[in-house]
C-alpha cells in the first residue's frame, strides 16, 4: 500500500511539474543593453534579417555588430541612456556581451542550422515565439527534442536521428 502512495505521489509531481512548466511565463533573460524588439519590428517596420543578416545564409543567426546598430543610433535616439551604453561599446571598439537566449545543450549535440529552416519557410516566430512584440529578451519558446520531432512530422520533413544530431 505504501508503495502505491509513493507511486502516486510521485506521478503527481511529476504532472504538476509538467503542467507548471507549460504555463510557466517566458523566461526573461538580462542583456547589457536593453534591446526592445517591439520599437524595432513593429514600430519601424524592421524584419528579422535586417539585423539578423546571416540567419538566410549560415547556421547562426548572428547579432549585428555595435557598428551596425550605430548606423542608425548615432542620429536615432542619442540621448537615449540604452544608445549611450551601446555608443559607449562602439567608442571603445567592443561588442557588448549579449547573453545567448536560445541554443541546445553541448550534450545533445544537435546541428542546428538557420538557413535550412528560413530557407524552408520556417517563420522565425515558430521557434521564437512572438519577439516582435517583445520589450525584453525572453525565451518565449522551450525547445525540447519532442517539439522538434512534432514540427518535422507536422512539416512532413525527416525525423531521421542524424538530420539533427552529428
Amino acid at each position: 500500500m505504501r508503495k502505491y502512495v509513493l507511486g502516486a505521489l510521485v506521478l503527481t509531481l511529476l504532472i504538476a511539474s509538467a503542467a507548471a512548466a507549460a504555463f510557466w511565463p517566458a523566461r526573461r533573460v538580462p542583456q547589457p543593453i536593453a534591446y526592445p524588439h517591439k520599437t524595432h519590428v513593429v514600430d519601424n517596420q524592421m524584419e528579422c534579417l535586417t539585423c539578423h543578416v546571416n540567419a538566410d545564409r549560415s547556421i547562426a543567426a548572428t547579432i549585428p555588430s555595435v557598428t551596425e546598430c550605430m548606423v542608425c543610433h548615432e542620429n536615432v535616439k542619442p540621448e537615449s541612456p540604452e544608445i549611450q551604453k551601446l555608443a559607449a561599446f562602439a567608442k571603445a571598439g567592443e561588442e557588448p556581451p549579449w547573453v545567448r537566449v536560445y541554443g541546445f545543450h553541448p550534450q545533445a549535440a544537435v546541428h542546428f542550422t538557420h538557413k535550412r529552416h528560413v530557407k524552408a519557410g520556417v517563420e522565425c516566430s515558430t521557434c521564437h515565439g512572438d519577439m516582435a512584440n517583445m520589450m525584453d529578451m525572453r525565451e518565449n519558446v522551450k525547445w525540447t527534442m519532442g517539439k522538434c520531432i512534432d514540427c518535422h512530422r507536422e512539416k512532413q520533413v525527416s525525423v531521421d536521428c542524424l538530420v539533427c544530431h552529428k
